[in-house]
């Protein structure tokens, strides 16, 4: 799939990552390491450039390939750098994703992160052709537990060693998009260059 185009919505742009975006990227996971390194454990304050140019690369490769599609998101008002969000776990055999997103600190509890949702949901199903998008979230995550429902995704269940932490299996609260659950809009808002 092309990786070089944005989707815009009210106050953000979704777009593929760039190289230009590593120090941007290298900041805000840095200065969100109090929220967000208990459900991310790769994010901490030791997280550095060669870290960031390591996760873009793949993150281009992995649009190259139609692996997984990560975009960072960033504010349509000024450019600011706000988190980022992804369709991965491609399975062929389902025709179904995972949808991940996170949101630096001082960017949270502002609907970015469920505006984003919406957006990246309305690509998984538009041009990735998927049929189920599925969200997984760590039963203390409430803040990703509200976006998802935020989102119109429905809570299926409590999916048993569905989640990694510290090395061990724990359990996960599981929703699902499928594309009646996230309505179309009337014009085209990706702006494909």
């Amino acid at each position: 799939m092309k990786a070089d185009f944005e989707l815009v919505t009210d106050r953000l742009i979704l777009r593929p990552y760039k190289n230009v975006d590593l120090l941007d990227l290298v900041e805000a996971i840095q200065q969100s390491d109090d929220t967000l390194s208990r459900w991310l454990p790769w994010c901490s304050a030791h997280y550095n450039q060669h870290d960031a140019h390591e996760w873009i690369h793949a993150s281009q490769q992995n649009w190259l390939y139609d692996i997984c599609y990560e975009f960072a998101i960033f504010h349509r008002d000024d450019d600011e750098f706000l988190g980022s969000i992804s369709i991965s776990n491609l399975s062929e055999i389902t025709n179904s994703g995972e949808l991940g997103y996170w949101i630096k600190s001082s960017a949270q509890q502002q609907g970015f992160a469920t505006e984003a949702c919406r957006e990246a949901a309305r690509f998984a199903f538009s041009k990735v052709k998927l049929t189920r998008i599925e969200i997984v979230t760590h039963l203390g995550n409430l803040a990703s537990q509200r976006t998802a429902l935020a989102c119109n995704a429905k809570f299926e269940c409590t999916a048993r060693n569905r989640v990694i932490e510290d090395g061990h299996p724990i359990n996960g609260l599981l929703f699902s998009l499928i594309p009646t659950d996230i309505p179309q809009n009337p014009a085209p808002r990706g702006n494909e260059s």
